[in-house]
């Protein structure tokens, strides 16, 4: 089966261009640590029953923890390209930045222009113009947002990216593959048999996911773009906890001998080789890999409670980095290294978390319902993670600055959420 892929053409790509003859000095900065003011007026309407893009562009903005998004009821007029702003208009809107712009319907589909200005140097950041269907229309308004994103912080914005997630609806379960926001699900898999710990390759084009088969918990690696997909070999013991390495070389998981003892090893791809990691003979398990491959970081209880662990990736020099409280699991690395997320237990509750990869610099980023699964957007600046409102499961998504908290609109019982990679 064939997930749908993004139908997006771009056309043009402009940057810096004045917007009057004049400009100021001040530079905005390329590292936010506060909510920047931005402002996102109409684009025009575009396929029915879908949010229009202004509408796509204030949501991703204004969650991503790093916006704060004018309310349009401020807004002097819409204009709808860098050449009709007022830029003396605008600034009292206290706005550093905008993004401006026009819907075009086609024959086809729809035709999107975009510019990003500045109104503290008054000149137009980038311009855009992007070529879609309907299908891939609200794709659109999430690259708009990451256009104004980059332009502010000086990173990749992580919301033209997709999730993946296991959705329970009564008896069934389904892997789906959403938009970042939660839009436009399709399922990959279904039936009635339980699907834990989706894991994206590198490249993102396969997916690794635990399921069940013969009373025994087995690994598949499935294709995306086919939906072919062959088990990971098992000699009739349980294997989970997937995760590939950053170079696709490598498959890290738990495998469970007797009495319980589970243990890590790593399989190469290629040759189907496998390492034992850890030969401890208690239970190791929820590998991640550090961004270069060197590491992994996983949990273990080998010192009596569930902590996290690092050790390089053929197994040695192993040492703890968890000893704030006495259970931290499912340990995440951020793709640009600087952050561990996990779950950790915190006033009675298990909370949402992040660390630096020595253990220091410990804080809490949710702490109001039991966490699950954390995974880093490409960006290394968002987390998504499943946790509990209101007797739901529910797939939540935060920055690591603590801002931006919200939950995604999905129907049924959500979790296992992994972001894929840009």
């Amino acid at each position: 089966m064939q997930w749908p892929i993004r139908r997006i053409t771009l056309l043009m790509a402009l940057s810096a261009l004045p917007l009057s003859a004049s400009a100021l000095t001040v530079n905005i900065s390329k590292a936010v640590s506060s909510s920047a003011p931005v402002a996102v007026p109409a684009f025009g309407s575009g396929p029915a029953g879908q949010p229009d893009i202004a509408s796509i562009v204030r949501y991703d903005l204004q969650h991503s923890g790093y916006f704060s998004v004018i309310n349009p009821t401020l807004y002097p007029d819409d204009p709808h390209s860098a050449a009709a702003i007022n830029v003396t208009q605008w600034e009292k809107t206290g706005a550093l930045a905008m993004v401006v712009g026009k819907v075009h319907p086609t024959s086809s589909g729809y035709v999107v222009d975009a510019d990003a200005v500045s109104l503290i140097t008054q000149k137009m950041l980038a311009g855009r113009r992007y070529v879609s269907d309907a299908e891939g229309y609200h794709m659109v308004g999430q690259e708009i947002a990451d256009l104004l994103y980059q332009q502010i912080t000086g990173e990749p914005g992580p919301f033209a990216s997709h999730i993946t997630y296991v959705n329970q609806q009564g008896s069934h379960y389904d892997l789906d593959i959403a938009q970042s926001d939660g839009w436009n699900p399709h399922s990959i898999l279904r039936g009635k048999i339980p699907i834990i710990s989706p894991a994206w390759s590198p490249r993102g084009r396969q997916l690794a996911y635990v399921t069940y088969r013969h009373r025994h918990s087995v690994i598949y690696l499935q294709n995306l773009a086919n939906g072919q997909r062959h088990q990971v070999p098992d000699q009739g013991t349980a294997l989970s906890a997937p995760a590939f390495s950053p170079n696709g070389q490598y498959l890290a998981f738990a495998k469970v001998w007797e009495r319980g003892r589970t243990e890590l090893l790593r399989e190469n791809l290629q040759t189907g080789h496998e390492q034992v990691l850890t030969r401890t003979g208690t239970v190791n398990t929820s590998p991640s890999w550090s961004p270069g491959g060197h590491h992994l970081v996983f949990v273990s209880n080998r010192q009596g409670s569930a902590q996290i662990y690092q050790m390089q990736a053929n197994g040695s020099h192993i040492q703890r980095l968890s000893y704030s409280g006495g259970y931290n699991v499912s340990p995440s690395y951020a793709p640009d290294g600087r952050w561990i997320a996990y779950v950790h237990a915190y006033r009675g509750v298990l909370s949402l978390a992040e660390m630096r990869p020595d253990g220091s610099g410990v804080q809490v980023l949710y702490d109001g319902g039991n966490c699950e699964h954390p995974s880093f957007a490409s960006d290394g600046r968002m987390i998504v993670f499943a946790t509990h409102r209101g007797g739901q499961k529910v797939l939540g998504e935060v920055a690591i600055n603590g801002k931006g908290l919200h939950f995604l609109p999905i129907a049924g019982q959500s979790n296992e959420p992994a972001w894929a990679p840009h």
